[in-house]
């Protein structure tokens, strides 16, 4: 038996010193809650090893199956080995599996292509797994991934279509109960739009139950300040989606099925261990309060063969500050939440507060945006405490709380500010604005930014630059590797706006080449990438002066932000230069 790393002991003491809540325990065959992993194939092996783990720190559902060749290593000969020890080993420690339908048939060129040339095989193949295991194995995802590396031979989304529809109704046919799943790489609602519209005009738009995404690029935004803007509007942009081409699916259950943070050293933002638990409780905390029904962080353990750094357990099984930090929240926020609302705190109300009724006491999640701390006062008595080290401490009424960055539980708050969590539950979230009735949208640099619709990723890496005429801007270095990435504000603008206008001002800071690229996210039917060129230079005369404006004008853009960013302002073969504004509008500039 190894010995509890301090991480795991510490959580434990939080939860017996601050609410002692009992333990989870859920029937897979019931609906559970959100408390999930995920976990690569390889990890399959000795899955004997960390489901109790996993279970032991309020786990609910597991995301992990055998492919096609495992159940059928020749047509019409099943082989249930695999599958039977893995729903045997998840039913001994009240696990939900959920399993992803995927692989080719025995002998095809392709491990990751569509087998859309072998519908009547792939519909044998789902149909006979859905029917052996029934009632034990209730969710289903159509692939892993199509939209991205796992579509070898780069079929589109018409081609998802009709493998979906197909897999639905085979799935129906195996147990009526079945429910069934489409998924993206990343998050991609256009994907997912198109699939569904190409499954709509071939009749069969309601051929789905739930919706996965796996959004680790709009997650590992949250390093970056306003990065939890375009994480908390995921829900309802999928919903607009629905509402717009599947209405009678609009409430469909949507699942975050994959995202992590992996541990790394180098880069623009090296990950630590503490870095990647404060990111999951951000993630868990906001994926709920915004009405995702679950999600499954990847991964479980880290796997022997496949590159490490993911795992809530690393490869000797010892759990890392992320397991307990899920160990806390799922045992503070219980094993079916009871989200209450929203508080923005803080100076400007820019700080995160999520109030939850937990098992034993009301409590918030909170923290304050990258960069910042504030100092927040309580009417009565609270407790913070650390998720992931158990440490606790007692605020008397009055006393100053400072939130940083790295969120705390916060319980005993007092009736006022859960009445008022409560009224905001329903309202839009607040931070970053409301651009819904806005057609241009703006982000001027300075001491002081001004974001008004328009967000820079990074912002921190591009020091601010003030000239002699008091006029001031961001100072771009001028080579290739160093872009500047923008997200616009979820609630502009909408998924189906093709035409926009990107206007910039830029200056000189020395003689040279100053020139620049604009790339912008488009709508892309094989997962080839979401950016797109615009295909004009933008370049600043030699002997320009003061500022000067480029314009681009865009006629297919799809701002989804599904890597984090809508545009990219790219320079190239150029010196170093500075953008004091940028402008992103739905109408031609004046």
């Amino acid at each position: 038996m190894i010995a509890a790393p301090r991480y795991q002991t510490a959580a434990c003491t939080l939860l017996i010193v601050l609410f002692a809540s009992p333990a989870l325990a859920q029937s897979p065959e019931e609906s559970v809650g959100p408390w999930g992993v995920s976990s690569s194939a390889s990890a399959f092996r000795n899955h004997t090893e960390w489901f109790p783990k996993v279970a032991s720190a309020g786990v609910t559902s597991v995301r992990l199956f055998p492919g096609w060749r495992s159940f059928q290593p020749e047509l019409g000969q099943w082989n249930w080995k695999q599958g039977d020890q893995l729903v045997e080993s998840a039913q001994q420690h009240d696990l939900q599996l959920t399993a992803i339908l995927m692989g080719t048939p025995p002998g095809s060129k392709f491990l990751h292509a569509f087998p859309v040339d072998n519908l009547p095989a792939w519909s044998q193949f789902v149909e006979g797994t859905v029917a052996h295991y029934g009632d034990q194995v209730r969710y289903w995802e159509v692939w892993n991934e199509g939209n991205g590396g796992f579509n070898d031979a780069h079929h589109t989304t018409v081609d998802y279509a009709k493998l979906a529809a197909t897999t639905y109704d085979a799935a129906k046919q195996g147990n009526a109960n079945a429910q069934v799943g489409l998924t993206v790489a990343s998050f991609d609602p256009d994907y997912l739009q198109q699939t569904i519209t190409a499954m709509r005009d071939a009749g069969a738009a309601d051929k789905f139950d739930f919706l996965c995404i796996h959004p680790y690029e709009i997650a590992g935004g949250l390093r970056s300040k306003n990065g939890e803007i375009p994480f908390l509007w995921m829900n309802q942009t999928l919903r607009n989606m629905l509402q717009e081409v599947a209405p009678e699916k609009a409430d469909a259950p949507i699942w975050i099925s994959e995202v992590g943070d992996k541990l790394n050293a180098g880069g623009r933002t090296p990950t630590t261990d503490i870095d990647a638990a404060n990111a999951l409780v951000k993630i868990y905390t906001m994926a709920i309060a915004q009405g995702i029904d679950r999600t499954q962080w990847f991964e479980a353990q880290d796997p022997y063969s496949e590159e490490s750094g993911f795992g809530l357990l690393n490869r000797n099984g010892e759990g890392r500050p992320s397991f307990a930090a899920l160990k806390t929240l799922a045992s503070q926020l219980g094993e079916k939440p009871n989200y209450l609302g929203w508080l923005a705190l803080g100076e400007q109300a820019a700080g995160y507060g999520f109030v939850f009724a937990g098992p034993q006491a009301n409590l918030m999640v909170a923290w304050s945006p990258v960069g910042t701390q504030h100092s927040l006062t309580f009417p009565t008595m609270v407790v913070v405490a650390d998720p992931i080290t158990g440490k606790l401490h007692r605020y008397e009424a009055g006393e100053t709380v400072t939130l940083t960055n790295a969120p705390q539980l916060i319980t005993s708050l007092s009736p006022t500010l859960v009445a008022q969590a409560i009224a905001n539950a329903e309202k839009p979230f607040p931070w970053g604005g409301d651009y819904r009735d806005a057609k241009t949208v703006r982000f001027a640099a300075g001491q002081t930014d001004e974001t008004t619709g328009i967000f820079p990723l990074h912002r921190d890496a591009y020091p601010t630059v003030t000239f002699a005429d008091g006029s001031s801007g961001l100072l771009v270095q001028g080579d290739i590797g160093h872009p500047l990435g923008l997200f616009v504000h979820p609630t502009f603008a909408s998924l189906q706006t093709r035409d926009y206008y990107v206007r910039v001002k830029v200056r000189r800071v020395s003689p040279g080449n100053v020139g620049m690229n604009l790339l912008y996210e488009y709508a892309d039917t094989q997962g080839k990438g979401p950016y797109k060129n615009s295909g004009r230079w933008f370049g600043v005369a030699k002997n320009a002066s003061g500022w000067q404006t480029g314009v681009w004008h865009v006629k297919d853009a799809c701002f989804a932000k599904m890597w984090g960013n809508d545009i990219t302002i790219r320079p190239e073969q150029s010196v170093p230069f500075v953008i004091g504004e940028i402008e992103i509008s739905t109408v031609p500039f004046e």
